[in-house]
């Protein structure tokens, strides 16, 4: 364990032990506390009260969920359960909407997303942008209404014993409402700027049927509008003027454009009028609609037929980086000032699940069920042009997409020995099946092709155009994907407690999958009561990673930008023919040790949970850092690849330990004739690598010293998540009244988007930044910089106008918070022939903001249940 890491348990383990023997008051009914939380998550045998469970497990209601002004799920859970983050990924493709959420500081798709205990399918598209969960898959969990849910079950510890695939840093299992009766809410709000408009509409009713049946239905719209916190844009637009009159390439430094750093010949008369805010900087737009049933209908005295199903249709739009008038990607007769071109997402989710459950089959209760899933994204541009297809070049494409089914069925089997000395010996067994494909569909022609059509004009006049829709071309039919594979599992549980004191449980799990083999797992878990208030738990098992199927077969043309630097590269598949010529190859899983030990106290007001974690990862598959050269490009073109200036790849290059503490405390009381409720809630993290991959020799023989998985992706996998994360919440009510007060605070991120750069340029850059030097071997250095822990305050009041209405008016980030600034391009480092991470000025905020940029939100909000 490292000093620091030991140092939080101690102080963490001395927050928890001090409470025991405090002496508090007993407060009545309305005292709240973590031993009334009922949970099903972690364990086959109906529910547990959340202290009693060996391994941690948090319960979020409903109405905590809703406490705030949040209408996404993800933003919720982000205030309400501290070890879960989301960033705010910006022109980053399907990566915008979907925000790449994180568990105990691991990638997204190491968390697996269970719908009541029913396993989720993720999203389609592999996430290839420089942001955290590069390389991964995410799932889309704003495709699930709040509105539909009951309470949210997080599962903070491995369970691929349990659960299979996935599970490494532990289960999301939201619990959908099964109540009778009607609910409806609206919410609008909008930033104190001005601009970041949301509106959400969302209902629900439910019904008895049948003798103790129901049926829920639950739908939500949303809509939201860009916010926008990017700067001007002082870049040279237009082509300089030369000393006859000729037209000149345009500079890409910043101030170029307004006299601030010297132009490419005499700056044309429009750089004194363009609007310079070219870029958008901040949330995206989009509109979704959502909607779930959830239904159990008795078919006699032990028999019970359940079935659930959501669908929904996101239609968003993200910015791409602005296009200058003057670059050779514009055709100047349809942008003739430049253009922004917009992504257009549509991510559609549909899902259905049914089953059957019963009491017993000679004395076993049993559950048979199968849940079927699709993820479909599709992809298009608007406002872009092809530049080989000239004058005739289309404003809007088709650019494709990528399509993912997930068929599972399960059968479970339960049953209770009677063998003393306790409770009864529990005894849970059962098998699963798993059917998976993955699709990638090409675009129209015209967003991939290459027309021939030549630069028209300017000083690149006659020169071969670049092929395809900016910025990134599409899906093209050499790309196209059509894979599936299957697996199945076997798996048992058994659990004793002696005495009321002692629990003991052991998960085994065996699967095998048609791709890459079999993998077994094992879980040991036990809690023991010390006393009625104090138990200690502990647990130790392995879990795994699966190669999700985008991560294998994924491959596309992408533009990334790494500190505002335009990177054009083919994203290959491990297991395409061109994968052996840059020493890819077959992912394996990934592997996991997971240990936890922790305890809680409850008693009267107080509650209290400590955990301490450490989670052995091996073989993450991460995407590889670009490769480029021009042996390379040779080598691909003689062996009839094309033109590829630059690849990246999935691998299994990386080995970690991730370390952390989770604590919570909870204390109710009386204030001012109310209730109180005052939940403190804190996460620690720190994550080290234990092994780093070297180049692949078919790379190094061509003479590219780059590392497989660079200074940059190695910051932003251990570093780009907060390393703590620590929540107060003041709950207050009193008659009608109900008055909310949160602050988060929010701990370090780290980023390393200024590689490479020589002691003279670290010298004009640095000063005034949080910065930390890597050395390089060529004398050079690798710039980290630090971005600052933030205390962001929500606040919100609400007022029961009747026993059915409900008004609140509230704002999040009250005190207008925002991020430390990244290193700033200046006029001095321009001029020293570097910039800042800032795209030149123009991005003041770093895209890790795990709590956005959008300032101080404010929004008001009306519920009626009936």
């Amino acid at each position: 364990m490292s000093l620091k890491m030991s140092l939080l348990a101690g102080l963490s383990i001395a927050a928890f032990v001090t409470p025991a023997y405090a002496q508090v008051s007993g407060l009545g009914p309305d005292a709240t506390a973590l031993e009334d939380e009922v949970v099903v998550t972690g364990t086959r045998f109906g529910q547990r009260i959340a202290v009693d469970s060996p391994s941690p497990v948090d319960s979020i209601s409903n109405s905590e969920l809703t406490s705030g002004g949040a209408t996404e799920l993800q933003d919720m859970l982000r205030i309400k359960v501290p070890s879960f983050n989301t960033e705010r990924p910006v022109t980053s493709g399907v990566a915008d909407f979907l925000k790449s959420p994180t568990l105990r500081g691991l990638s997204p798709g190491q968390t697996l997303v269970l719908i009541n205990g029913k396993r989720r399918h993720t999203n389609s598209d592999l996430n290839v942008g420089n942001q955290v969960g590069r390389g991964d898959v995410a799932y889309n969990l704003n495709a699930i209404p709040a509105i539909a849910l009951k309470r949210v079950e997080v599962l903070r510890d491995g369970a691929s014993a349990q659960y299979g695939s996935d599970a490494v840093a532990g289960i999301m299992n939201l619990i959908l409402d099964d109540s009778v009766g009607a609910s409806l809410t609206a919410t609008a709000g909008v930033t104190t700027e001005g601009d970041g408009e949301k509106i959400a509409l969302a209902g629900g009713y439910g019904w008895e049927v049948g003798d103790g049946g129901f049926v829920r239905l639950s739908g939500q719209y949303q809509a939201q509008d860009f916010s926008d916190r990017s700067r001007d844009d002082t870049r040279q637009q237009y082509f300089g003027i030369g000393p006859n009159g000729e037209p000149v390439a345009i500079s890409n430094d910043f101030g170029s454009g307004t006299g601030l750093t010297p132009s490419n010949g005499s700056l044309d008369p429009r750089e004194a009028t363009i609007d310079r805010n070219t870029f958008i900087f901040g949330q995206p737009k989009y509109d979704n609609i959502s909607m779930f049933i959830n239904s159990a209908v008795p078919l006699s005295n032990e028999v019970e037929l359940f079935a659930f199903g959501g669908y929904s249709d996101l239609s968003g739009t993200n910015p791409n980086f602005f296009r200058r008038a003057g670059q050779n990607q514009t055709v100047r007769s349809i942008h003739p000032d430049g253009f922004i071109p917009f992504q257009e997402v549509d991510l559609v989710d549909y899902s259905g699940t049914v089953g059957l459950r019963g009491d017993d089959i000679a004395g076993f209760g049993w559950e048979v069920s199968t849940v079927y899933g699709t993820s479909k994204t599709d992809l298009g541009y608007s406002n872009s042009n092809n530049v080989s297809l000239g004058d005739a070049s289309p404003t809007e494409f088709d650019r494709g997409g990528t399509r993912l089914s997930q068929w599972t069925t399960n059968l479970n089997f339960t049953r209770q020995f009677n063998m003393g000395g306790g409770s009864p010996l529990n005894l849970a067994f059962g098998a699963e099946y798993r059917y998976e494909t993955f699709k990638a569909v090409a675009g129209e022609p015209a967003v991939y092709e290459f027309g021939g059509v030549p630069i028209l004009d300017g000083p690149a006049a006659g020169n071969t155009s670049a092929a395809g829709a900016q910025p990134a071309g599409g899906v093209d039919p050499n790309e196209e994907v059509d894979e599936s594979r299957d697996n199945i599992a076997f798996y048992a549980e058994l659990e004793k407690e002696w005495a009321d004191k002692f629990l003991v449980s052991l998960a085994g799990r065996y699967e095998d999958y048609s791709d890459f083999g079999s993998t077994t797992d094992f879980k040991l878990a036990s809690r023991v009561s010390l006393t009625d208030a104090l138990n200690i738990r502990g647990s130790v098992g392995t879990s795994f990673g699966a190669p999700a199927l985008p991560q294998q077969f994924f491959q596309r043309s992408e533009i990334s930008f790494a500190g505002g630097v335009p990177t054009a590269t083919r994203i290959v598949s491990p297991l395409d023919d061109l994968a052996p010529f840059i020493g890819a190859g077959p992912l394996k899983a990934e592997t996991s040790t997971n240990i936890s030990v922790g305890g809680t106290y409850s008693a009267g007001p107080l509650s209290a949970s400590v955990d301490f974690y450490q989670i052995d990862l091996d073989d993450r598959i991460v995407l590889s850092s670009q490769f480029s050269s021009a042996a390379l490009t040779n080598l691909l073109r003689e062996n009839g690849f094309g033109e590829t200036r630059a690849v990246t790849f999935e691998t299994n290059a990386v080995d970690t330990t991730t370390q952390g503490i989770d604590l919570t405390l909870r204390y109710a009381t009386e204030l001012f004739g109310g209730n109180l409720t005052s939940t403190l809630a804190a996460t620690f993290q720190d994550t080290e690598f234990d092994r780093i991959a070297d180049t692949p020799a078919a790379l190094s023989d061509l003479g590219i010293t780059a590392p497989l998985f660079d200074q940059r992706s190695q910051t932003r996998l251990a570093n780009g998540t907060p390393d703590s994360k620590v929540a107060l919440d003041f709950s207050w009510n009193k008659g009608p009244w109900l008055v909310n007060l949160t602050n988060t605070r929010y701990g370090d991120v780290s980023q390393a988007d200024l590689t490479n750069r020589s002691q003279a340029q670290v010298d004009v850059l640095v000063s005034g930044f949080d910065t930390t030097l890597v050395s390089r071997d060529n004398g050079n250095f690798d710039i980290i910089e630090t971005f600052g822990p933030k205390i962001v305050t929500d606040v919100s009041v609400a007022y029961d106008f009747t026993d059915s209405v409900t008004f609140k008016l509230g704002a999040d980030n009250i005190f207008d918070i925002y991020p430390d600034e990244q290193v700033a391009t200046t006029v001095e480092n321009t001029l020293a022939g570097t910039r800042g991470s800032d795209n030149r000025g123009i991005f003041p905020y770093s895209y890790l903001s795990p709590f956005g940029v959008a300032g101080a939100y404010v929004y008001g909000a009306v519920s009626v249940n009936f």
